[in-house]
């Protein structure tokens, strides 16, 4: 039986974390008016920060709001 083996793929380890995939852990986020807290402060403490480069802090008010912004994590 022979063994097929495809080409090393490194995107196949790439994983891109948004913050609405991580906002389900830190339900206190959804509490907080971002007009006047910046998000990516608050993320800072959790371990996460914001690299989507069109993030501005105090843009809008909901944590929805911010959903699609690229998060990575501080480790």
């Amino acid at each position: 039986m022979k063994k097929t083996s495809k080409p090393f793929d490194p995107d196949d380890f790439f994983t891109t974390t948004k913050v609405k995939d991580i906002a389900v852990k830190f339900e206190h986020l959804y509490k907080i008016n971002f007009k006047e807290t910046s998000l990516n402060k608050e993320l800072i403490k959790l371990n996460y920060e914001i690299i989507s480069k069109e993030y501005k802090d105090f843009m809008a008010s909901s944590l929805a709001d911010y959903y699609e912004f690229e998060v990575d994590e501080i480790v």
